[in-house]
């Protein structure tokens, strides 16, 4: 069995690792999604209610990270939602430009970053005007000037691999020279399915117990939730290639 290649170069994934928006698109879908579930028959006591509100909050935390369109479709159909497409296009502006208004760093991320010398790029779900803007509003633009990646603009979104193929072939090397970092299921795959290293972050999901076990099974070589522990994990993964 052949060695991997070393790695020389680091992917983020940008809501959930650079970015602490995930919180926020979660506040604002179950907003804008809760009234236009469907009326239960009878008189609904507020037990019921709550459960309604519970179920699709939970089914929009465990759906972060997919394209937002996919996840509105997903969620239109398994609560009956009916939407139109002019909601769909409503909605989508409306959480970027919550997260692209609101977003603060994840915490740690720019001393972790200064702290890692590899060469980095963001390969994100998110379309490229909300990335950026996020990115400038937390100071890490410079970061990634010109290695900003959509997979808007690559080809199929997450879970698929492109856009973090694209983040490779941005700098001109095999995927497996890659350390790829994500939040979500739908990245790890992603970024496992693109031949990279992968690892996990949980420090800003809802459950983080429950997501590590998500990653690893979705495909992370190691999960963490303190970006403290992030320079030590790249020093590790560049020192035992």
């Amino acid at each position: 069995m052949m060695a991997r290649q070393p790695i020389t170069h680091l992917v983020c994934d940008c809501d959930g690792v650079l970015l602490d928006s995930e919180s926020i698109a979660l506040r604002v879908l179950h907003r804008e999604l809760l009234p236009l579930l469907p009326a239960l028959p009878g008189a609904a006591g507020a037990d019921e209610e709550e459960a309604r509100s519970a179920a699709l909050h939970s089914a929009i935390a465990n759906r972060l990270g997919m394209y937002t369109d996919l996840l509105l479709g997903e969620l239109d159909a398994e609560f009956d939602l009916s939407l139109t497409a002019p909601q769909i296009v409503r909605i989508h502006e409306t959480v970027g430009r919550a997260c692209g208004d609101e977003a603060q760093p994840v915490p740690g991320i720019a001393e972790a970053l200064q702290a890692i010398r590899l060469p980095r790029a963001v390969a994100s779900n998110s379309d490229a005007p909300r990335i950026e803007n996020g990115l400038r509003r937390c100071g890490l633009y410079g970061q990634f000037e010109g290695r900003i990646y959509s997979a808007h603009d690559v080809g199929k979104p997450k879970p698929a691999p492109d856009v973090y193929l694209a983040a490779a072939a941005g700098f001109g090397v095999d995927p497996e020279r890659c350390v790829a970092i994500d939040d979500s299921v739908t990245g790890v795959r992603a970024a496992a399915a693109a031949g990279m290293h992968v690892l996990g972050f949980t420090g800003v999901a809802h459950d983080r117990k429950a997501m590590a076990r998500q990653l690893k099974e979705a495909g992370a070589h190691k999960v963490f939730d303190d970006m403290r522990q992030f320079p030590e994990l790249i020093c590790e993964l560049i020192w035992l290639r």
